[in-house]
């Protein structure tokens, strides 16, 4: 892929800085840092909650992902309900509030909060004790939070099958990749089911240390990757 790359690219602006040593002695490059950490837009919320009365969901967007997560969820949060007083609370889109409600309704859920807007959704997710999300760009915001997070991921089989030989990474979650150890738990697949989700989360719920920690580890990664003119370096580097 270097190679190829080669041919065509006369100046690679990268994104993290470990991708450096990929690509020293084959192509021009330069570490811009992600816009999406740029010191002026990702700005981490290090209010300390003192309302932890949510349990915060992401199931995901695609109506293919909520169809693989929301029953998954629901039977977790029918375990959690068993011990515990939650409010469960799920951040979404207007178009996908109601598809999310009637999965609940007709689960015999009333203990929910459906959020479609970001002031909201950051609130809950600040004053939640934890949350439950499907992998993908929403686990940052979490993070950015400061809020203890699992992440959980499932695909088909036969996608899983296809794909898993490509993957040359152990994690899904691009912290972990980052730190390169499981710093946020992670369930995949076959361990994407109600009665481990639910046996992590019970962890997390029975021990404010450990949800403490989990944050600050997080916190160390995050640290090493925000960036302070990120869009600035990127803008000068294109009017060149």
């Amino acid at each position: 892929r270097k190679k190829i790359l080669y041919k065509f690219i006369d100046h690679l602006l990268l994104l993290f800085s470990f991708e450096k040593k990929y690509f020293e002695g084959f192509i021009r490059n330069s570490f811009v840092g992600h816009p999406f950490f740029d010191f002026s837009v990702f700005k981490i919320n290090k209010t300390k909650r003192k309302n932890q009365k949510y349990l915060t969901l992401c199931p995901g967007s695609r109506n293919s992902e909520l169809m693989t997560f929301m029953p998954i969820f629901i039977e977790v949060i029918k375990k959690i309900n068993l011990n515990n007083n939650f409010i469960f609370h799920i951040p979404t889109s207007i178009n996908n509030k109601n598809l999310i409600n009637n999965y609940l309704v007709k689960s015999n859920i009333d203990n929910f909060l459906i959020t479609t807007n970001d002031d909201d959704k950051n609130r809950c997710i600040q004053e939640s004790i934890l949350t439950i999300s499907k992998s993908g760009t929403i686990t940052l915001d979490i993070c950015k939070n400061q809020c203890p997070l699992i992440v959980v991921y499932k695909t088909s089989w036969l996608n899983y099958l296809l794909i898993k030989p490509f993957v040359k990474t152990k994690f899904g979650n691009i912290l972990n990749i980052i730190g390169n150890f499981e710093v946020i738990p992670e369930l995949i697949q076959g361990k994407c089911n109600s009665d481990e989700i639910y046996k992590t989360a019970k962890k997390f719920i029975d021990d404010e240390l450990l949800r403490d920690q989990l944050v600050i580890e997080y916190n160390k990664i995050l640290e090493t990757i925000i960036v302070p003119d990120s869009l600035e370096r990127i803008s000068n580097y294109l009017l060149e």
